[in-house]
């Protein structure tokens, strides 16, 4: 129902007008329990006119059918997404969470598909990090998705690749030990293609690739091409900070 009145991306908000579960207690004590369907009417045009609500008022049916149907909740919060599913319910309402559910939604329902995708490999970046950092790993993994090519707006570089395989390798941290793997030698070819002339950002990426690779078989191995990739000039202070790394890897 909140769709009819969403345009494009916007967020539609609908309050349903259901049994009352606090009448004549509290603040609700001048309020009488309707009994038919026109007094349940009746109340949702007062609570619209009172609170001066701004939003559609959908009134349930005397059997409470929208009860049965998102469950029997106190003072319950629905997010539906365009396709009309469920995504996040909640108990009571919490306007901080639900703000931040249906920010994380829209981006996930205006990422585009296909070879309309005008997102660049650091857009999408850029997307996944915001989603990393408030521990969404999935959605972060999503707009990650390089393939197929089209999808992209613009012509993948072996930088832009390497980017995106490095943040792919970091958010498989929890990953199945195969899968991660895959990922780490995947950005480990990509780190070597994208930076074979500039070794203090081969080293950097592949320090962070050493990192994200703690409890693997791949680990030791590739704190010691970190340690190989060093500049000659690079300071003494941070070949042993690296060669310890390689060392404590390699013995686990």
């Amino acid at each position: 129902m909140a769709l009819k009145y969403a345009k494009s991306t916007d967020v539609a908000f609908v309050v349903i007008e259901q049994k009352e579960p606090h009448t004549g207690r509290m603040a609700f004590e001048s309020i009488e329990q309707p009994t038919t369907f026109a007094e349940r009417c009746t109340l949702a045009r007062r609570i619209r006119d009172e609170l001066e609500l701004p939003l559609p008022i959908y009134v349930d049916g005397m059997d409470d059918a929208s009860r049965a149907l998102f469950s029997d909740l106190p003072g319950p919060a629905f997010v539906l997404d365009r396709f009309g599913r469920i995504v996040d319910k909640q108990e009571w309402v919490d306007p901080d969470a639900l703000a931040q559910r249906l920010t994380d939604l829209l981006a996930i329902n205006d990422m585009p598909t296909g070879e309309a995708a005008p997102w660049t490999l650091d857009e999408r970046e850029a997307i996944a990090r915001r989603f990393l950092a408030a521990g969404k790993p999935v959605e972060a993994l999503a707009w990650l998705d390089t393939k197929p090519v089209a999808a992209i707006s613009e012509t993948p570089t072996p930088v832009t690749v390497a980017q995106a395989a490095l943040m792919r390798a970091r958010l498989l941290l929890k990953a199945p030990a195969a899968e991660r793997i895959a990922a780490l030698e995947a950005a480990a070819k990509a780190v070597a293609a994208a930076w074979p002339g500039d070794a203090t950002r081969r080293t950097a990426a592949r320090i962070e690739l050493a990192e994200v690779a703690t409890d693997t078989a791949a680990e030791s191995r590739l704190w010691q091409q970190a340690f190989d990739s060093l500049d000659s000039k690079a300071p003494v202070e941070v070949r042993v900070w690296l060669r310890q790394k390689r060392d404590v890897a390699a013995k686990r």
